[in-house]
């Protein structure tokens, strides 16, 4: 007794044989869902990689960078003595991997006036002893403060939003300063350009002294008087054969005389002789 009401169908009619029809449709029932089970076992394991294919996966987002480069107004920063200034310029380079673009610049705006604080409370630290006529040790002083007591990149938080800041500066004068430098620069220039130019003509003699030989009173040579050359004039040419001459070549050690004239027979008169050549000695 279960205290279910039993089914009318289930129970035998008389007059029915037990083995009758509904056995038949009971095996025949069970051998269906047996075949199905095992196809749709099989179409299963053969659709697996398919539907490994089909199947949506969120890929890992790959974080991208966002770069931007501020130019914001010089920074102005007093020179020793008070009374002349240095103007500093900076470009600020900002990047993030967290912030969304649409929020980039708004995220800027609100960090940048911290980072020129930041740069202009170091560079009057550098300032105030360096003359106002001397910018390049001042940008070597701000660079190596940079470099060793407060190194970029600058790191910036606000919640999750992270951005770093990059300084690159640049020193100049104060315009008073300026005008005041220029007539000195103009004569140093001029003077270094006539230098040069005399160098350069100093060179350009060498040169030529190289080229040609020297003479007597030419630039290149010594002037009259001078130990070592005479004032005669060039002296007697170098006899024998030159350095590089082969050892066929003939050069004859003294010059050859010439032939002497034939005697006069007697009674006859001597022939009158050139006047570039000697008479000969009387007999």
């Amino acid at each position: 007794m279960t205290g279910e009401p039993e089914d009318p169908g289930s129970r035998p009619i008389p007059g029915v044989p037990v083995a009758g029809w509904r056995r038949r449709w009971a095996d025949r029932a069970r051998a269906l869902g047996g075949a199905a089970r095992s196809r749709t076992r099989r179409f299963w394991t053969g659709a697996q990689p398919t539907l490994r294919q089909l199947w949506w996966t969120e890929e890992p987002a790959t974080p991208v960078t966002t770069v931007d480069r501020r130019f914001p107004e010089p920074l102005v920063v007093p020179a020793q003595g008070q009374v002349y200034v240095f103007l500093v310029r900076v470009t600020f380079t900002w990047s993030s991997e967290t912030a969304r673009p649409e929020l980039f610049g708004w995220y800027v705006d609100y960090f940048q006036p911290q980072a020129t604080q930041r740069l202009h409370r170091l560079a009057v630290r550098c300032s105030v002893e360096v003359p106002p006529h001397r910018p390049r040790e001042l940008h070597t002083a701000l660079s190596a403060a940079l470099a060793e007591d407060d190194p970029p990149p600058w790191t910036y938080a606000r919640g999750e939003v992270t951005f770093t800041c990059e300084p690159d500066v640049t020193v100049h004068l104060d315009e008073r300063v300026r005008r005041l430098l220029q007539p000195y620069w103009e004569q140093r220039i001029a003077l270094e350009c006539e230098r040069d130019l005399a160098r350069r003509r100093t060179e350009y003699a060498r040169e030529r002294d190289r080229r040609d030989p020297a003479r007597p009173g030419s630039p290149g040579g010594k002037p009259d008087g001078a130990p070592g050359r005479s004032t005669q004039g060039p002296g007697p040419a170098r006899r024998g054969p030159p350095p590089d001459a082969s050892v066929e070549q003939f050069t004859p050690l003294e010059p050859l005389l010439p032939p002497p004239a034939p005697r006069p027979a007697p009674g006859q008169r001597p022939r009158p002789h050139p006047p570039d050549h000697p008479s000969p000695p009387a007999p």
